[in-house]
């Protein structure tokens, strides 16, 4: 992105520093806008010779009377963005910036375009401590709106912003117009993804200087800003973890896939922020209003969820087979659901500690790793395998590719990167299981790395295409892709299943084929003898974690069967 900024100065009666400020911008030959925010008419004749003096490169704005610092500034911004700039650098015009250090910002500008470039001021003894204080408590609410530690100084009037972002951001939003501007514009962006970077700058407070701040009226207008973000944040929060799990109480018998997907990174960024602000137990207790919502409104999810608790039971009676002792309810499986989010948060972000996890068939994975080979990995469905994922590639042995079939693998892969840096789990968004899709996934073996993808829900764009099983006592409906394509792979196949059995973490790691052969002579037959394969060891599993079994719909019918 090529960068074309200008510098803009918000001015209210400030002309006498202002000419010092112009003179030592002038060098840099960056077009200005100057706004005069209805300054007094002495002052407001002293604006109009000082644009004069300057007129090759200052361009002189005003409003009839005062507005306020944020008026002017948003006034800058987009009289800049309508003329073509790319960038705005704010510039404060009582010389309090240490103008020297505007390259610096520019040049963080141009290797982040996208962001909010801003000074983190570095004070001398000329700071007045009631300010420097009152800075310090807007630092916490921010940190509390934001729910991060992300923006290191949010007061400083010393900027670059990114135009088209920032007037998106007013055309939507009333933003505060005064003193409380410049802390709202940076939690507002923040909240849209657009993130702040920090340069160093010393700021002073020159002994003649003379400040527009307002003592009541200004820390009343920031009090009020800090309100309406906070009661936003709330208003966000709840609403976010009303919605986070909405995919699965879609009213309507359709494809698994056509469920709408209401969440957000946002929703994301909130789950993951809660959980950082609120711990395990808080968080937890969170889910039981929520789920206790959605479990009241989710006919059609809480039926399937009793269904499928039947069908176990009865298996497992009729087979004689013992089930873990523990209380089963769709309830208690809806809930198991978002306990399963939480482990997830945790096993991204490296809380779930190695000695909490017992890996079951280490010695095929240890062996496996030691091999250098790509292998496939045929996953489900039933527990976490994402808390496997995460697991997996906490030490950085091996690259992990996962297929998804979802529009927001790349929202998800930068918030993954964020959560845990080091992960080498690359998410890999299709729609389908065609050529390209093998050709690439069949380098990445080649390359060393393992694949990801799960075979126990049946096809986003070809239903039909299934294989049937038997399946906790009846026939059920397994989608042929997976089969096929690790076929084509001709690489080692595994299966993993990450399961919490009495409250223990356990993951399976367990070998399945070889190579997954199906010859063209009997292709039916053999497609036929490894999906009832895999069939019996996801219910195997099944049966010793019930609760951990996430499809909630009608497994045991295709779409066109519910019609």
């Amino acid at each position: 992105m090529s960068l074309t900024p200008c510098i803009i100065i918000p001015c209210y009666n400030h002309s006498a520093p202002l000419a010092g400020v112009l003179t030592r911008l002038a060098p840099l030959g960056l077009p200005c806008l100057l706004i005069d925010d209805g300054s007094e008419p002495g002052a407001a004749a002293r604006l109009d010779g000082l644009a004069r003096e300057h007129q090759a490169w200052v361009s002189l704005l005003r409003h009839p009377h005062n507005l306020g610092k944020g008026a002017a500034v948003m006034t800058g911004l987009k009289a800049a963005f309508e003329r073509g700039f790319s960038h705005g650098v704010q510039i404060d015009a009582d010389g309090q910036h240490d103008l020297a250090d505007v390259p610096r910002l520019l040049h963080e500008a141009e290797a982040h375009p996208e962001a909010l470039i801003s000074g983190r001021p570095l004070y001398d003894d000329s700071v007045p401590k009631g300010r420097l204080y009152g800075r310090y408590v807007t630092h916490v609410w921010v940190w509390i709106e934001t729910l991060s530690f992300t923006i290191e100084d949010s007061m400083c009037g010393f900027r670059v912003y990114p135009l088209a972002a920032s007037c998106a951001l007013f055309d939507e939003v009333r933003l505060g117009a005064r003193m409380d501007f410049d802390t709202e514009i940076m939690v507002r962006l923040h909240w849209r993804g657009v993130k702040s970077r920090f340069v160093a700058t010393r700021v002073i407070y020159p002994a003649d200087g003379s400040s527009h701040f307002r003592l009541w009226q200004d820390n009343l207008d920031i009090s009020w800003m800090h309100t309406r973000l906070v009661c936003r944040l709330l208003w966000d929060l709840t609403r976010q973890l009303l919605r986070w799990p909405a995919r699965l109480w879609h009213r309507g018998r359709a494809h698994w896939s056509r469920t709408p997907e209401r969440g957000s990174l946002l929703g994301l960024r909130i789950m993951l922020a809660s959980y950082r602000l609120l711990g395990r137990r808080g968080f937890k207790a969170l889910l039981y209003p929520v789920i206790g919502y959605f479990w009241l409104t989710g006919r059609r999810q809480r039926a399937a969820s009793e269904q499928y608790l039947a069908r176990l039971e009865a298996f497992a009676a009729a087979n004689d087979i013992p089930l873990p002792a523990e209380p089963r309810s769709s309830f208690r499986h809806l809930l198991r659901f978002g306990e399963a989010a939480l482990d997830k948060l945790a096993g991204w972000r490296g809380d779930i500690a190695p000695e909490q996890v017992e890996l079951v068939g280490r010695e095929h994975q240890e062996a496996a790793l030691a091999s250098g080979r790509g292998l496939l990995l045929l996953g489900s469905h039933l527990g976490d395998l994402e808390l496997c994922r995460a697991l997996g590639t906490q030490a950085g042995q091996v690259r992990i590719n996962a297929l998804v079939f979802t529009r927001h693998a790349a929202r998800f892969n930068a918030l993954l990167k964020q959560i845990n840096p080091g992960s080498g789990l690359n998410l890999i968004q299709v729609q389908e299981m065609g050529a390209d899709t093998a050709i690439l996934l069949k380098e990445k073996i080649e390359a060393g790395e393992w694949v990801v993808i799960v075979g126990d829900r049946t096809s986003v764009t070809r239903e039909k295409r299934v294989v049937w099983a038997d399946f906790l006592g009846a026939p059920a409906p397994f989608p042929l892709g997976p089969f096929a394509l690790a076929s084509v792979l001709a690489c080692p196949v595994y299966l993993m299943f990450g399961l919490k059995e009495q409250g223990r973490f356990r993951v399976h790691f367990e070998p399945f084929a070889e190579r997954l052969l199906l010859p063209r002579s009997n292709r039916e037959a053999a497609l036929q003898h490894w999906v009832q394969a895999y069939a019996d060891r996801l219910q195997h599993h099944c049966l010793r974690a019930p609760l951990d079994w996430f499809n909630f719909f009608d497994f045991w019918q295709l779409t066109h069967d519910e019609q």
